[in-house]
């Protein structure tokens, strides 16, 4: 374990010749994986080739065209003597956080011992201890309240999820607290037993002290009342994770809320240096030995990049948008990670970025996660206003089998709106078709202009009953995703998802005209 005195020198050491050191670190990748068949491919000596000779002789590559049958390859055991992406061995796999298809990407996790170390680098840069991880509230945090100094979750959608969660289960939890066994509705008979277990005996003072707590009408700082010694709450709130911020503040009241680092499923990518920053004003340090990183130029009123050449780390420029690109000691070979980044300056000379959005993912999306959520901000306000209506989640989908094709926008509302009370339909529907012109006035300028032109239909608002986007967590769970690390999609890619959200809906508007 380093000191934070060698944990900085270690990071100004990396930073203050970054260029030399991300060539050492793809040199280090290339000799080390010289004989897997991916590389093996687009050239017979990959150890012996200099950093442009590799740009130009490995191509591009995406997970589902590139990397997918052979994760599935190796998975099955049909891996043979010269391995595919590593000579490392495998040690598990692991599924991706994200949930815009059916099925999250699967990833393999090699034992490659320069990952581990800079994964452990970057994680220690962050390390707070005594804190509960919060992604499903239960007994433990509540009898050790006095122990937990800092309440973390990987992403804020999880802990938002954990503290809604409790606030409609809390009753039936002091009653378990109460008389020191878990209710009937625990019917696994393993977490049963584990409950009863941390339980011991009846718990009637701590039943007391929680249900005076959660019984109040408001609950602005709860968790600072829950947890009186806790310091922080810890957790990922930028890009997508940006909408739950508001919500996290709320509920932790005067806990300062810190950032979290820039990990991607398949590799380190930066470190948050000053984790105290809002989400709006997070900025990340690029690890130069984490991964060998290419940046790939974005154009937010351009609905493609194939036309544009990488730069290196000497080539960013403070202002510009690009997609990251990167080869890492896992198997994945000038890979795009989809993430779109902002260089914002320089930390010695590493670029520092911020995160602006998830890139499309193929030319014919017209709509990014940053338009839809820039979209939803204006429509949230303009509904809080004409409705006393909280949006709660939200996504989009753009169906390319239509002529013209249509957006399908899927928004669920707290228990309680105008929206949900089936005598005022008509009154909700008025409410709606006035408020979606500003839903679709903050949509990028590639939208604007296929709509104008008539390439995209009348968008369709589907308003969507609380609890339908948990249906789509439990498909990510049932096909194997960890339920802490879920991030809801913000745009769909999925027909099965886009009917059980259908499925869903309780109003549903169409906007006739581009001017609504």
């Amino acid at each position: 374990m380093m000191t934070d005195d060698e944990l900085i020198t270690k990071l100004e050491e990396t930073t203050k010749d970054a260029p030399r050191h991300q060539l050492d670190t793809l040199r280090a990748i290339l000799e080390r994986n010289a004989g897997v068949r991916y590389l093996r491919r687009h050239y017979p000596t990959p150890a012996a080739v200099d950093a442009a000779t590799f740009r130009r002789s490995v191509p591009l590559s995406c997970y589902d065209d590139d990397y997918a049958d052979h994760i599935l390859r190796i998975a099955d055991g049909s891996d043979d003597d010269r391995p595919l992406l590593s000579v490392d061995s495998l040690v598990c796999f692991f599924y991706s956080s994200r949930m815009s298809s059916m099925k999250p990407k699967l990833i393999p996790y090699f034992d490659s011992a320069p990952s581990k170390a800079i994964s452990f680098l970057a994680h220690q840069g962050s390390a707070l201890s005594k804190a509960i991880i919060l992604t499903h509230p239960g007994f433990s945090p509540c009898l050790h309240s006095d122990l937990v100094d800092g309440i973390q979750a990987p992403y804020a959608a999880g802990l938002v999820r954990a503290i809604c969660f409790l606030e409609s289960k809390w009753e039936q939890l002091c009653q378990d607290l109460e008389y020191g066994y878990p209710s009937s509705g625990i019917s696994d008979v393993a977490m049963r037993d584990s409950v009863t277990e941390v339980l011991s005996e009846p718990q009637p003072e701590l039943a007391k002290r929680c249900r005076s707590i959660c019984e109040e009408e408001d609950w602005g700082g709860i968790l600072s009342k829950l947890w009186p010694n806790a310091r922080y709450i810890k957790c990922v709130t930028t890009g997508n994770m940006e909408q739950y911020y508001s919500k996290i503040k709320y509920y932790g009241g005067e806990l300062p809320v810190l950032g979290g680092d820039y990990f991607a499923s398949e590799c380190c990518v930066g470190i948050n240096l000053d984790i105290s920053q809002p989400p709006e004003l997070t900025q990340f340090t690029m690890l130069p030995t984490a991964a060998y990183f290419e940046f790939l130029p974005f154009d937010m009123n351009k609905t493609s990049a194939r036309d544009e050449e990488t730069v290196d780390h000497t080539g960013v420029e403070v202002g510009k948008m690009y997609e990251v690109v990167v080869t890492t000691y896992r198997g994945l070979h000038r890979y795009r990670l989809g993430d779109i980044v902002k260089v914002v300056g320089f930390y010695n000379s590493s670029p520092q970025v911020e995160f602006v959005t998830r890139a499309p993912k193929t030319p014919s999306e017209v709509l990014t996660e940053g338009d839809l959520m820039s979209a939803i901000k204006s429509f949230q306000q303009v509904l809080r206003n004409e409705a006393m209506t909280e949006v709660t989640e939200f996504a989009g989908f753009l169906d390319l089998e239509l002529n013209p094709k249509q957006l399908k926008v899927f928004v669920e509302v707290r228990e309680g709106s105008i929206f949900l009370q089936l005598e005022k339909l008509n009154e909700s529907v008025l409410v709606l078709r006035g408020c979606c012109s500003y839903l679709e006035d903050g949509f990028g300028a590639i939208y604007k202009l296929m709509r104008e032109r008539g390439e995209v239909g009348p968008m369709l608002l589907y308003i969507v009953k609380p609890g339908s986007f948990d249906k789509i967590l439990q498909v990510a769970i049932e096909n194997g995703a960890p339920a802490s690390q879920y991030k809801p999609p913000k745009i769909i890619r999925n027909h099965k998802i886009v009917d059980l959200m259908e499925d869903c809906a309780v109003v549903t508007v169409c906007l006739d005209s581009f001017d609504g």
